[in-house]
């Protein structure tokens, strides 16, 4: 099997990271006993991971402190958009004194630091130091207990540090699967090692934060311009309509993709078909969240809910990726249970 869309590097960390969501944590003693029981890493730093505020609210750093206080933690949201820091991380990375920070960089109205970071990862990694990547074996050993053989990273920043972060990892036999490696245009003057493959550019949509359209527009076409293919995050409606607007703008190339299309009115599934798109599903990842998201999203979402069969019939290519970590990394028959 293929896992069309996977993020090695960051389910490597999150296997050695606090499970805080609601499979694990569940609520808010859950997720006290979860952050205290986990030992910080080599730097010192606690690292949690899967957060959803059904567990125990918004956290910010004063729900972390009463949580635990005298580590530095940093935990990030399901949705990988938001890291959520204690003060002690805080005054670490130096937030409450440097106001030179991106915007992502939740303030009160006393300009202090609220905890709260957004869309800011490769900013935070650069704060916090070089590490040397997670080892991917226990990744590889469970992607291969399912009969994976072969993934595709889908992580949008991937550049040349991951290409030779994954060719190391297979060269060692820390990585067994065959990988295809989206990311950003610089990989494709890149001559890539055995076992890995340069696959297409990943553009990252927030609807909370959308780029200008021309700018994506630029960014396909410079893909199609180096022969690879564009492949554009798509969850919410908003993201699918404005992901559809730069297809549409640019023209679609054979293998241009679209990835997890959770919301999918039946006007944007007539587009999708009619441009010839391919459409990456994480089918695993929507059944784990089915009853939050019952909960969460509006009726007019909910009725809409991407599925396998409304694209098949509608003649368009599919294909099938975990999202992991995001998505549970399991068998399809576990997922209902939330797998491990």
């Amino acid at each position: 099997m293929h896992d069309h869309h996977i993020h090695l590097l960051a389910t490597a960390a999150a296997l050695q990271s606090a499970q805080c969501g609601p499979h694990d944590a569940r609520d808010r003693a859950g997720l006290a006993r979860a952050l205290r029981a986990h030992a910080p890493d080599a730097r010192g730093w606690l690292r949690g991971v899967g957060y959803y505020e059904s567990v125990a609210g918004a956290l910010d750093r004063v729900a972390l402190d009463a949580v635990r206080a005298d580590v530095p933690i940093r935990v990030q949201h399901r949705s990988g958009q938001l890291w959520m820091l204690n003060s002690l991380a805080i005054e670490r990375l130096d937030l409450d004194r440097d106001v030179q920070t991106p915007s992502g960089v939740e303030r009160d109205g006393a300009g202090r630091a609220t905890g709260r970071v957004y869309r800011a990862d490769a900013w935070l990694r650069e704060r916090l130091g070089p590490v040397a990547p997670p080892s991917l074996a226990e990744v590889s050993r469970r992607l291969t207990a399912l009969g994976v053989e072969a993934v595709t990273d889908a992580t949008p920043t991937n550049g040349p540090d991951e290409l030779t972060a994954f060719a190391a990892a297979r060269e060692c036999g820390e990585l067994s699967q065959r990988v295809i490696v989206m990311g950003t245009l610089a990989l494709s003057d890149l001559a890539p090692p055995p076992g890995i493959e340069i696959g297409p550019v990943k553009i990252h949509l927030a609807e909370a934060e959308l780029p200008e359209l021309d700018e994506v527009i630029a960014t396909i076409r410079a893909a199609h311009a180096r022969g690879r293919n564009a492949a554009i995050h798509a969850v919410t409606r908003v993201e699918l309509v404005f992901a559809l607007a730069a297809y549409e703008a640019t023209g679609v190339q054979a293998g241009d993709r679209l990835e997890h299309v959770h919301i999918a009115p039946p006007e944007c599934v007539v587009a999708i078909a009619r441009m010839g798109l391919t459409v990456c599903l994480n089918d695993a990842l929507v059944r784990s969240r089915h009853d939050e998201w019952r909960r969460d999203l509006e009726p007019e979402d909910w009725a809409v809910i991407g599925r396998a069969d409304t694209f098949a019939r509608a003649g368009i290519a599919l294909l099938a990726g975990s999202d992991a970590p995001h998505g549970p990394l399991c068998a399809p028959d576990r997922t209902a249970s939330g797998g491990p």
